[in-house]
């Protein structure tokens, strides 16, 4: 931004629904209403173009906001010009620290400029001044800022700044958004962007509340954009009105009509009939709806990630059986309000909130005709970057739900749960997760982002990284182990992915800043707050810091031999060491760890905590808590984590196969069992026995525990980064099929497996396939790259593309492992 300040209406209004619902835990229900609103704030400023359309080069807008916004130019909303037709950026401008930056966004508007032209942009309270802030930066009222640059073919260039010149307005059809409650629109109120001069313009003024002085940044984030080759049409479609007597107190819903396949939703709604439609997915983003309706009609739209399932309070049901179940929603209202204009074809679609959803349910306070309905899904705009596939179908299930998580949770910022009060970025669902998100798409832009962010946080709480970034919570609870390491974990695996030197030296004073608001702990590192989340076998929090701290020290020792710090790698080296000696001092006694849950196990062997022999009988110990629990996890956050991918390092990946192929509770497969599209905060959030959850921590879409993508991709296909030379030029093939020979009861073993994994250099293809009882692998290496392939191998030959090798020609076989080295290529080894 050269010239352009923030302004504001001084007139806008703000509804006490935004602060009485914050209070009280209040919870979602089907009969809570969303208020009309006074509409949200629009800007104008209308300009000529001297000399006429033909004189103009070019003409940019730049422009960002406390808020989010939307940009028109003469009635047309501003987006980017393709080849393909016009990308719209939603949400923007993203979730920062508002306390010391925003996101400018900046377009090509020249083919929208006429000789005369009229300028809008619109601005609800979006993550800035709505619930979701929790007040951090105060109630306060939205602001734009924005400039538009004109490129005369003559030389000349004009700019046109926010200023005081500039007009607002409070009203248009949006009356009321929050990224939480969702968005009221009336139809019948002209848009400010399209007709101008049905609204009572003022002088806008210049914003003096908050944040005056923030710099705007080119965007460093990845745009949220629609993901239009993801977009769901309904599968199913109900229509029921009123409850009939069922097995649960509140009875179940009567239905009047079902309808399946294409097409399934286009009925005629009746005044006090609702519509239930299926996504067949738990998504992101946005319903739209095309309808024919009387002007004046107001339609209501509600949304739910599962159904009741009997109407029975005990089993967790808040309403009738096949109703809408919304109470894990907790306060968040998750609807929309559209409000007919009379016209035969009316498209709607919210455009300043997002939701969580599988089920959307219609209804209207007079008859309406359903023309089509659509879920957008949106999200920051990421390559996808990976698949997997086995012979077992609910392992495949499980895949879709980890990559829809990530879908659903990577939007602006990596957050815990889309759908509920809730959306923050949780450091510690982050650094859980970076490990399989990195795999699952090209996240390097998008948590170099966040990584701003949290280096944001940090100023004026001396190092102390918040639970969640960015920030929104004052003081405690801060500095939480296994929560704030995300602060180092994150950008060791943009590192190693991506061969991110930079981000490691953009990070290292916040890194380091951290480290040092935890030195006075010292040997306990940062105080544990949350432990072992949601575990079924406690660990220790003292235990659980003292681990994270050792690991911080080894990342800080290797992030300081990067940058060519060779006195900070010393301390941290000796740092590292000297944690160590008072780990095995406080928690190893008689040569065994003291600390033997599952999730105390996996710390120690994960992080290099044990001298040799401890560690052989620590390994020995995890084995048989594993087994002795009938194959089934005790984990929480934390060690779930880690699980798979710290049994693998040490020998022990039968088990890991054995716990991915679980079915009981608690477990992955499990919750694909009770229906899962995505993956869930709690193992059993519902089950079929059971019913739902406890309502108040209930989230249906929330992906810390897809973390095991991270060995299903790095062991199970056995595609690699390699340490010593990160980035994907070189890396590791190093696939561990399933060999168990002694399966838990009701598993039979995985028998073929492939993935792929696009890097900078090309796609790496990886499977195996048992043939007989002897393995075929199969293998694609980029051009311009080299694999260092490691087999599981019995005999000191193989094949490779039709040819016999020994081992002397190919490399080394060592302790029933063959290791050689192929370049650039396809390849079939058996």
């Amino acid at each position: 931004m050269k010239q352009g300040i923030f302004i504001y209406n001084k007139n806008e209004v703000r509804e006490a629904f935004l602060q009485t619902r914050v209070q009280g835990g209040s919870y979602n229900t089907r009969e809570l209403e969303l208020p009309e609103g006074n509409g949200i704030t629009s800007m104008l400023k209308c300009f000529a173009i001297s000399g006429g359309r033909k004189a103009v080069k070019r003409v940019l807008v730049r422009a960002t906001a406390l808020g989010v916004f939307d940009l028109f130019l003469n009635g047309q909303r501003v987006g980017e010009k393709t080849g393909d037709g016009v990308i719209y950026d939603e949400l923007k401008p993203g979730w920062t620290d508002y306390r010391y930056r925003t996101s400018e966004f900046e377009y090509d508007i020249t083919h929208l400029v006429k000789d005369e032209n009229v300028f809008v942009a619109s601005i609800s309270r979006g993550w800035w001044t709505g619930r979701i802030s929790f007040g951090f930066y105060g109630y306060r009222k939205t602001a734009f800022c924005g400039e538009i640059e004109i490129e005369y073919k003559n030389g000349d260039t004009q700019l046109i700044s926010t200023d005081e010149s500039w007009q607002t307005t409070s009203g248009g059809p949006v009356r009321f958004a929050g990224i939480w409650d969702g968005e009221y629109y009336d139809a019948r109120i002209p848009h400010p962007a399209t007709a101008p001069e049905a609204h009572v313009w003022e002088n806008a003024s210049v914003y003096d509340d908050f944040c005056i002085d923030v710099p705007t940044i080119a965007p460093t984030q990845d745009k949220i954009r629609e993901k239009t080759a993801l977009n769901r049409r309904p599968m199913s479609a109900l229509v029921h009105k009123g409850t009939v007597k069922g097995v649960g107190s509140f009875g179940k819903i009567r239905v009047l009509s079902k309808r399946v396949g294409d097409g399934c939703e286009e009925i005629v709604l009746k005044k006090g009939q609702k519509l239930i439609l299926d996504m067949g997915q738990d998504m992101v983003g946005r319903p739209e709806i095309t309808i024919k309706a009387v002007k004046g009609a107001k339609i209501t739209g509600m949304v739910a990630e599962f159904l009741n399932d009997s109407g029975d309070p005990a089993r967790g049901n808040d309403g009738p059986e096949g109703s809408l179940y919304v109470m894990n929603y907790r306060s968040a209202c998750a609807r929309f309000v559209y409000v007919s204009n009379g016209k035969a074809r009316q498209t709607y679609s919210p455009t300043h909130t997002f939701y969580g959803f599988r089920y959307l349910e219609i209804s209207a306070d007079a008859n309406v005709t359903v023309l089509g309905v659509r879920g957008i899904v949106i999200g920051s705009e990421m390559e996808e970057t990976a698949s997997f596939e086995c012979d077992n179908p609910e392992v495949n299930q499980l895949w879709s739900n980890i990559v829809w998580g990530m879908r659903g949770n990577y939007l602006s910022i990596p957050t815990d749960c889309p759908q509920r009060d809730e959306r923050l970025g949780w450091t510690g669902d982050t650094q859980i997760f970076c490990g399989a998100g990195s795999y699952l798409a090209n996240v390097q832009r998008f948590l170099s982002k966040w990584l701003v962010d949290l280096a944001d946080s940090q100023r004026g709480y001396d190092g102390k990284i918040c639970v969640v970034v960015p920030r929104i919570f004052d003081g405690k609870p801060s500095n939480a182990s296994a929560w704030a390491d995300a602060a180092l974990i994150v950008p060791y695996r943009l590192w190693l992915m991506y061969n991110d030197v930079e981000v490691i030296a953009r990070q290292y004073e916040s890194m380091e800043s951290y480290m040092r608001s935890i030195e006075n702990n010292d040997p306990i590192g940062a105080e544990s707050i949350f432990g072992d989340w949601l575990n079924y076998e406690a660990t220790r929090g003292r235990y659980i810091s003292a681990c994270f701290y050792k690991h911080d020290a080894d990342l800080m020792a290797h992030f300081s031999r990067l940058l060519g710090k060779s006195d900070r790698a010393r301390y941290y080296q000796e740092l590292s060491r000297t944690i160590r000696e008072k780990f095995v001092e406080t928690w190893v006694a008689d040569g065994e760890l003291t600390m033997t849950s599952q999730t105390g196990c996996l710390l120690a062997l994960a992080f290099d905590l044990l001298p040799e022999d401890v560690k052989e009988r620590t390994i020995d110990t995890l084995r048989e808590k594993i087994v002795e629990n009938n194959y089934t996890l005790t984990t929480g956050f934390v060690g779930t984590g880690i699980l798979n991918q710290t049994l693998a390092k040490v020998g022990l990946n039968d088990l890991a196969y054995s716990l991915l192929l679980q079915t009981a509770d608690p477990s992955w497969l499990y919750s694909v069992r009770q229906g899962a599209t995505t993956v869930w905060e709690r193992w059993n959030s519902y089950t079929k026995e059971g019913g739902f959850g406890e309502v108040s921590m209930n989230s249906f879409n929330h992906y810390a525990y897809g973390a095991v993508a991270e060995w299903m991709m790095a062991t199970v296909a056995g595609i690699m980064p390699d340490e010593n030379a990160p980035g994907f030029e070189k890396f590791i093939l190093a696939p561990q099929p399933d060999m168990r020979r002694e399966l838990p009861e009701g598993q039979s073993r995985i028998n073929r497996a492939r993935a792929h994994y696009d890097t900078k250099y090309g796609r790496i293809e990886s499977a195996w396939e048992y043939i007989g009882e002897k393995i075929e692998y199969s293998f694609v290496i980029p051009k311009g790259c080299s694999a260092t392939v490691r087999l599981i191998a019995d005999t000191p030959k193989i094949t490779l593309n039709g040819v016999v090798f020994t081992a002397d020609e190919l490399g080394a076989y060592r302790d029933g492992r063959l290791t050689f080295t192929l370049s650039a290529g396809r390849y079939c080894v058996n």
